[in-house]
Protein backbone atom coordinates (compact mmCIF):
# COMPACT_ATOMS: atom_id res chain seq x y z
CA UNK A 1 0.00 0.00 0.00
CA UNK A 2 2.78 2.39 0.70
CA UNK A 3 3.85 1.70 -2.82
CA UNK A 4 0.39 2.54 -4.08
CA UNK A 5 0.32 5.78 -2.10
CA UNK A 6 3.74 6.72 -3.39
CA UNK A 7 2.66 5.99 -6.92
CA UNK A 8 -0.50 8.10 -6.55
CA UNK A 9 1.48 10.89 -4.93
CA UNK A 10 4.05 10.76 -7.75
CA UNK A 11 1.28 10.68 -10.32
CA UNK A 12 -0.44 13.65 -8.70
CA UNK A 13 2.87 15.57 -8.41
CA UNK A 14 3.71 14.78 -12.04
CA UNK A 15 0.21 15.69 -13.17
CA UNK A 16 0.28 18.96 -11.25
CA UNK A 17 3.76 19.81 -12.57
CA UNK A 18 2.76 18.96 -16.16
CA UNK A 19 -0.49 20.85 -15.81
CA UNK A 20 1.36 23.89 -14.42
CA UNK A 21 4.00 23.75 -17.19
CA UNK A 22 1.31 23.28 -19.84
CA UNK A 23 -0.76 26.12 -18.41
CA UNK A 24 2.30 28.43 -18.31
CA UNK A 25 3.24 27.47 -21.89
CA UNK A 26 -0.37 27.99 -23.04
CA UNK A 27 -0.51 31.39 -21.36
CA UNK A 28 2.81 32.44 -22.93
CA UNK A 29 1.62 31.31 -26.37
CA UNK A 30 -1.73 33.06 -25.91
CA UNK A 31 0.02 36.27 -24.83
CA UNK A 32 2.37 36.12 -27.84
CA UNK A 33 -0.59 35.54 -30.16
CA UNK A 34 -2.51 38.35 -28.44
CA UNK A 35 0.45 40.73 -28.98
CA UNK A 36 0.63 39.72 -32.66
CA UNK A 37 -3.12 40.23 -33.07
CA UNK A 38 -2.95 43.56 -31.20
CA UNK A 39 -0.18 44.75 -33.55
CA UNK A 40 -2.20 43.62 -36.57
CA UNK A 41 -5.32 45.32 -35.21
CA UNK A 42 -3.33 48.49 -34.45
CA UNK A 43 -2.00 48.49 -38.01
CA UNK A 44 -5.49 47.97 -39.41
CA UNK A 45 -6.85 50.81 -37.26
CA UNK A 46 -4.02 53.11 -38.41
CA UNK A 47 -4.66 52.24 -42.07
CA UNK A 48 -8.38 52.86 -41.49
CA UNK A 49 -7.69 56.21 -39.79
CA UNK A 50 -5.30 57.20 -42.59
CA UNK A 51 -7.91 56.20 -45.16
CA UNK A 52 -10.61 58.21 -43.40
CA UNK A 53 -8.31 61.24 -43.13
CA UNK A 54 -7.42 60.96 -46.82
CA UNK A 55 -11.08 60.57 -47.74
CA UNK A 56 -12.02 63.59 -45.63
CA UNK A 57 -9.31 65.65 -47.32
CA UNK A 58 -10.42 64.48 -50.77
CA UNK A 59 -14.08 65.19 -50.01
CA UNK A 60 -13.20 68.62 -48.59
CA UNK A 61 -11.16 69.42 -51.72
CA UNK A 62 -13.97 68.25 -53.99
CA UNK A 63 -16.49 70.36 -52.06
CA UNK A 64 -14.19 73.37 -52.31
CA UNK A 65 -13.78 72.80 -56.06
CA UNK A 66 -17.54 72.44 -56.46
CA UNK A 67 -18.32 75.55 -54.41
CA UNK A 68 -15.81 77.68 -56.28
CA UNK A 69 -16.95 76.27 -59.60
CA UNK A 70 -20.52 77.27 -58.74
CA UNK A 71 -19.32 80.71 -57.63
CA UNK A 72 -17.37 81.19 -60.88
CA UNK A 73 -20.44 80.28 -62.88
CA UNK A 74 -22.63 82.65 -60.90
CA UNK A 75 -20.12 85.49 -61.36
CA UNK A 76 -19.94 84.77 -65.08
CA UNK A 77 -23.73 84.78 -65.37
CA UNK A 78 -23.90 87.97 -63.30
CA UNK A 79 -21.44 89.68 -65.63
CA UNK A 80 -23.52 88.59 -68.62
CA UNK A 81 -26.80 89.71 -67.07
CA UNK A 82 -25.47 92.84 -65.33
CA UNK A 83 -22.22 93.89 -66.96
CA UNK A 84 -22.28 97.11 -64.93
CA UNK A 85 -20.98 95.04 -61.99
CA UNK A 86 -17.55 95.88 -63.41
CA UNK A 87 -18.09 99.35 -61.91
CA UNK A 88 -17.62 97.93 -58.42
CA UNK A 89 -14.38 96.30 -59.51
CA UNK A 90 -13.11 99.60 -60.94
CA UNK A 91 -14.01 101.44 -57.73
CA UNK A 92 -12.21 98.81 -55.61
CA UNK A 93 -9.13 98.98 -57.83
CA UNK A 94 -9.05 102.78 -57.75
CA UNK A 95 -9.41 102.71 -53.96
CA UNK A 96 -6.15 100.74 -53.76
CA UNK A 97 -4.20 103.41 -55.60
CA UNK A 98 -2.93 106.80 -54.55
CA UNK A 99 -5.24 109.65 -55.53
CA UNK A 100 -3.69 110.19 -58.95
CA UNK A 101 -4.83 110.01 -62.53
CA UNK A 102 -5.25 106.37 -63.48
CA UNK A 103 -5.27 104.42 -66.70
CA UNK A 104 -8.11 101.90 -66.59
CA UNK A 105 -7.76 98.97 -69.00
CA UNK A 106 -10.95 97.09 -69.84
CA UNK A 107 -12.45 94.66 -72.30
CA UNK A 108 -13.87 96.55 -75.30
CA UNK A 109 -17.51 95.91 -74.29
CA UNK A 110 -16.84 96.91 -70.68
CA UNK A 111 -14.99 100.03 -71.83
CA UNK A 112 -18.01 101.11 -73.90
CA UNK A 113 -20.34 100.47 -70.97
CA UNK A 114 -18.16 102.40 -68.49
CA UNK A 115 -17.77 105.31 -70.89
CA UNK A 116 -21.55 105.43 -71.23
CA UNK A 117 -22.28 105.16 -67.51
CA UNK A 118 -19.30 106.90 -65.87
CA UNK A 119 -17.13 108.38 -68.58
CA UNK A 120 -17.69 111.98 -67.51
CA UNK A 121 -17.12 111.25 -63.83
CA UNK A 122 -13.93 109.29 -64.49
CA UNK A 123 -12.71 111.89 -67.00
CA UNK A 124 -13.22 114.74 -64.52
CA UNK A 125 -11.19 112.77 -61.97
CA UNK A 126 -8.39 112.52 -64.54
CA UNK A 127 -8.81 108.80 -65.24
CA UNK A 128 -8.53 107.42 -68.77
CA UNK A 129 -10.28 104.32 -70.11
CA UNK A 130 -8.26 102.11 -72.45
CA UNK A 131 -9.65 99.23 -74.47
CA UNK A 132 -7.74 95.96 -74.29
CA UNK A 133 -9.13 93.18 -76.50
CA UNK A 134 -7.04 90.63 -74.59
CA UNK A 135 -9.04 91.22 -71.42
CA UNK A 136 -12.19 89.20 -70.72
CA UNK A 137 -15.51 90.70 -69.65
CA UNK A 138 -15.16 91.76 -66.02
CA UNK A 139 -11.35 92.07 -66.14
CA UNK A 140 -9.89 95.34 -64.89
CA UNK A 141 -6.27 96.52 -64.91
CA UNK A 142 -5.51 99.91 -63.37
CA UNK A 143 -2.22 101.84 -63.36
CA UNK A 144 -1.42 105.05 -61.57
CA UNK A 145 1.84 106.60 -60.43
CA UNK A 146 3.87 103.48 -61.08
CA UNK A 147 1.40 101.32 -59.15
CA UNK A 148 -0.41 98.51 -60.91
CA UNK A 149 -3.65 96.83 -59.71
CA UNK A 150 -4.49 93.53 -61.39
CA UNK A 151 -8.22 92.99 -60.92
CA UNK A 152 -8.68 90.45 -63.69
CA UNK A 153 -11.22 87.76 -62.82
CA UNK A 154 -8.58 85.05 -62.98
CA UNK A 155 -6.35 86.98 -60.58
CA UNK A 156 -9.24 87.49 -58.18
CA UNK A 157 -10.09 83.77 -58.35
CA UNK A 158 -6.46 82.94 -57.67
CA UNK A 159 -6.60 85.12 -54.53
CA UNK A 160 -9.71 83.25 -53.39
CA UNK A 161 -7.96 79.92 -53.98
CA UNK A 162 -4.87 81.09 -52.14
CA UNK A 163 -6.97 82.22 -49.20
CA UNK A 164 -8.92 78.96 -49.02
CA UNK A 165 -6.34 76.35 -49.98
CA UNK A 166 -2.86 76.45 -48.46
CA UNK A 167 -1.58 73.55 -50.58
CA UNK A 168 -1.04 73.78 -54.34
CA UNK A 169 -3.84 72.25 -56.36
CA UNK A 170 -3.26 70.96 -59.88
CA UNK A 171 -6.21 72.74 -61.49
CA UNK A 172 -7.17 75.93 -59.67
CA UNK A 173 -8.80 77.55 -62.67
CA UNK A 174 -12.04 75.69 -61.98
CA UNK A 175 -12.58 75.33 -65.73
Amino acid sequence: MPNQAARESGYRDGFDAGFGDGLAAGRAEAQAEARTLALQLGGAIKRFDDGVASLEKDVAQELLNLALGIARRIVGETLEAKPETVLATIREALAQLPAQHAAIHLNIQDADLIRTQMGDTLGRAGHRIHENPQLARGDVLVEAGGTHVDARLETRWQRVWDALEPEPVANRSGS
